[in-house]
C-alpha cells in the first residue's frame, strides 16, 4: 500500500472477480482491496474525497449486439449463454456507435456509492478495448486476431476492418492458450501468411505465449512502455489507462 496525498478529484475503481483494484488520477494511489471489505474501499475514497468515481467491470463477460438491432427491453436475453444469474444488467455504447455492450454487475458496489452520494460512472472493460482499437489500429491487408493476455484468461478481438468478433476464454497455461486462439482461427480461415494474431500490450510475463504463437502464425504487437502503473490482472488495460482513460 502506498501512502496517498490528502485529495482525489477522481478516482478509477476496477471490479475483478476476487479484488476491487483503486486507483487514482492526480495522486500515486494503488489501493487492492477483496470484495469482503467492499465497504472499507468505499470509506476510503469518501476520506479521500474524491468528486467522480469511474467503474469498470471487469468480472462479467460482455454480450456484444449491434446498435441497429438492439432492444433494451430484452437486454436479460443477450445474457441467457454467458451468465448464470443477471442481477442489474447494464449496456454501454462505443464511441463510433456501432455496438452496444450488454453485461450484469452486482449491486452490492453501486448501492454503497449510491447512499454515499458519490458521483459515478460505469462501463465495462471492453468498452474501452473496442474503443482503445478503433482509435489506434491501422487498416490491415488481411485477418487480425487481436489478443490481450490477463491473469489466468485472455480476450480475443477479431477485427477485419471493422469489428466481427469478441470471446475470452480461461487458461491455466499457453498450452491452452494456444489450443483456444487456434480453435478460433480455424473458424476463421486464416492464413499464416497474411494474417496477424497482434498481442495487445508486450509483457515479460507472458514471453512463453508469445513464443508458442509465433511457431503457428505471423504475430504481432501494439504496445506502449509508457505505463507506470501495472495492474496485474489485466497488465495491458495499465496502458489503456494512462494513454486513453485519463485523457
Amino acid at each position: 500500500m502506498q501512502k496517498t496525498k490528502s485529495k482525489i478529484k477522481k478516482t478509477f475503481v476496477y471490479q475483478f472477480e476476487s479484488i476491487i483494484h483503486i486507483e487514482s488520477s492526480d495522486d500515486n494511489l494503488i489501493l487492492d482491496f477483496s470484495e469482503d471489505y467492499l465497504s472499507k474501499s468505499i470509506d476510503f475514497i469518501l476520506n479521500s474525497s474524491s468528486d467522480l468515481v469511474e467503474l469498470i467491470y471487469f468480472n462479467s463477460h460482455p454480450s456484444i449486439v449491434p446498435s441497429l438491432y438492439f432492444d433494451n427491453n430484452i437486454k436479460s436475453k443477450y445474457l441467457i449463454t454467458n451468465t448464470v444469474s443477471a442481477k442489474t444488467i447494464l449496456s454501454d455504447t462505443s464511441n463510433d456507435k456501432k455496438i452496444k455492450v450488454v453485461y450484469s454487475i452486482s449491486d452490492n458496489l453501486i448501492d454503497l456509492l449510491n447512499k454515499s452520494k458519490l458521483e459515478h460512472s460505469y462501463n465495462n472493460y471492453f468498452t474501452y478495448l473496442y474503443n482503445f482499437l478503433i482509435d489506434k489500429v491501422l487498416k490491415p491487408k488481411g485477418l487480425s486476431f487481436f489478443v490481450t493476455l490477463n491473469n489466468k484468461s485472455f480476450d480475443i478481438i477479431f477485427n477485419n476492418n471493422e469489428f466481427i468478433f469478441f470471446n475470452s476464454f480461461k487458461i491455466n497455461d499457453e498450452n491452452e492458450f494456444l489450443y483456444y486462439l487456434f480453435f478460433v482461427l480455424k473458424n476463421y480461415e486464416g492464413s499464416n501468411k497474411t494474417d496477424k494474431v497482434i498481442f495487445l500490450g508486450k509483457f515479460e510475463k507472458f514471453k512463453d505465449y508469445y513464443d508458442i504463437a509465433s511457431k503457428y502464425s505471423v504475430i504481432d504487437f501494439i504496445q506502449d512502455d509508457n505505463s507506470s502503473i501495472i495492474i496485474h490482472d489485466s497488465p495491458f488495460f495499465s496502458i489503456i489507462n494512462e494513454n486513453y482513460i485519463r485523457n
